[in-house]
């Protein structure tokens, strides 16, 4: 018998006949959904119902009513991102009540299946308990989900030695517009609706390829857009594809990836730096097999030190500090490796702090820690521009990005965090912005606007962190050109001709769509 956790008298007669046959729940009520009305974003947007599926066949069932009633379908994980990626004004699917188990280890394979509702810091737990690792997830990320690590391609600070998370997934089960499931994996021939998908891309990217090689971006970790620049052919072809599209294209349900024997020895080194020095250290400590890299500046460190004190080593004028994290199985090993990439760094041996750990690492590398230092900063009269987090270049280019960078954000007069995975030449922009002033929506706009022409005169890219949600993908033509948003389009289609999943997301989103959802919670002191 079905239990009901949702009653139906708080369910409109629209949705009563799915009720009836989904196994999981529905639910109406006012203030469920505008608890899932926002995210990490400043957007609010009133969805009419939260479905929380308790399998594949619910799914199926959603997509068959979505389709009926031309009602947007959005995938939703912890609502953590901050982009409005996990905003919709039709249906919310929260995968994070029954989609949540790892289901399947092979210590023979060194594979696991998971469901896209796990946690991050979960997996990462288990697998650490197991004797494995993943290298792309981060302990740290207790507020993220497989799902959303890959729907985003988030890049990490070991991006650049391991590979994205999509370089990891082995095979995944996909829910398309129709209902139809399916398993992608090399080896697995696609059939049915995913077949027709996959001859429907194939051409398109041929006929398109001259404006495709023109228009790829000349850093390798960036998801903003449909992954059109990748080389694959086949199954692949479509996981990558799948990689980054933010639900917009199918329902992942579950994903197998590859893991490692977890190497038991890691040490962490904090260098400070200038701008003159930092592309040589990067270069060392890639010669040096160095399997993490983190940037920040001197901002966050002060920020630290008055809310986390003796957490990290304090260095006196010192604009910014990499983190270089090298991992081993043996300790032996590992401390020669080290102690020989600490002899050929530019920096004065006295000046650098070594621990035998990446703890201390670990906990700031998340973008929820550097968050958590703002609340506790400005007590919430202060919200970050989260939107520019994402911003990514060549690495070579990053020493006169970062000058490019603190030259337009000194002048206005706002405080700017620099941090970032910076061995993949990703930087987070993080500038306070003053939520309750009459300017703030131009602000925000003026700020995005100065940013990315920055990241366009680098040929950059915009969202190597968090996807490209409701707010960067405005900015797609502006980085791209028009001609490949019309690809990024006709991709959209030959996924999902009815639109109905994720809509606004990547495509399709206007300036005054923004505007009419721009919306931040007042705190309970709330100025006048």
């Amino acid at each position: 018998m079905k239990m009901v956790f949702e009653t139906s008298s708080r369910i409109p007669p629209l949705f009563l006949d799915l009720s009836k046959v989904i196994a999981g729940e529905i639910n109406c009520g006012q203030e469920i959904l505008e608890q899932y009305s926002t995210d990490g974003s400043p957007y609010h947007i009133l969805p009419q119902a939260i479905i929380y599926p308790k399998n594949v066949t619910d799914i199926k069932h959603v997509l068959s009513f979505a389709r009926e009633y031309s009602m947007p379908v959005t995938v939703r994980g912890c609502g953590n991102g901050k982009q409005g990626g996990a905003l919709g004004e039709g249906i919310i699917l929260d995968m994070t009540r029954y989609f949540s188990t790892i289901r399947q280890l092979s210590m023979v394979d060194n594979i696991v299946t998971v469901d896209a509702g796990v946690s991050v810091s979960d997996l990462a737990d288990k697998l650490e308990g197991w004797g494995f690792e993943l290298p792309p997830l981060l302990k740290s990320e207790k507020k993220t989900t497989v799902g959303a690590l890959f729907s985003t391609r988030s890049v990490s600070p070991s991006t650049f030695f391991h590979g994205s998370i999509r370089e990891w997934v082995e095979s995944l089960t996909v829910v398309v517009d129709n209902g139809e499931e399916h398993k992608i994996a090399d080896g697995v021939t696609p059939s049915g609706r995913l077949l027709g998908i996959y001859q429907s891309i194939f051409p398109l990217l041929s006929d398109y390829s001259a404006q495709i090689r023109a228009s790829k971006p000349v850093c390798a970790e960036d998801a903003t857009g449909y992954s059109i620049w990748n080389t694959s052919i086949g199954p692949r072809q479509l996981i990558d594809q799948l990689s980054g599209s933010e639900g917009t294209l199918g329902i992942v349900t579950t994903i197998t990836l590859r893991i490692i024997p977890r190497r038991s020895h890691t040490e962490t080194t904090f260098i400070p730096l200038t701008g003159a020095n930092l592309r040589a250290t990067i270069d060392i400590a890639k010669e040096h097999k160095a399997e993490s890299l983190f940037l920040y500046d001197e901002t966050f460190q002060n920020l630290c030190e008055r809310y986390h004190k003796s957490l990290l080593p304090v260095f006196l004028e010192s604009p910014y500090i990499l983190v270089v994290t090298h991992k081993d199985y043996d300790k032996m090993r590992l401390r020669n490796s080290v102690s020989s990439f600490i002899q050929d760094l530019p920096t004065e041996e006295h000046f650098i702090k070594n621990y035998p750990n990446d703890e201390k690492a670990l906990r700031i590398m998340s973008q929820e820690f550097l968050h958590e230092l703002i609340s506790a900063y400005s007590k919430e009269s202060l919200i970050p521009s989260a939107s520019t987090e994402g911003t990514v270049v060549k690495v070579s280019d990053v020493p006169l990005y970062l000058e490019d960078i603190i030259n337009a954000t000194g002048s206005s007069g706002k405080i700017t965090i620099l941090t970032g995975a910076i061995g993949s030449g990703h930087v987070a922009i993080t500038t306070l912005l003053d939520p309750y002033s009459r300017l703030y929506e131009n602000d925000l706009l003026k700020h995005q606007e100065q940013i990315f022409s920055i990241v366009k005169k680098y040929k950059g890219g915009l969202s190597s962190s968090s996807g490209d949600g409701l707010t960067r993908a405005l900015y797609l033509p502006y980085c791209y050109g028009e001609s490949t948003e019309t690809i990024f389009t006709k991709i959209k289609h030959a996924w999902d001709p009815s639109l109905v999943l994720n809509p606004g997301k990547k495509i399709g989103v206007t300036s005054s769509y923004l505007s009419k959802h721009l919306h931040v919670p007042r705190p309970a002191t709330e100025k006048p």
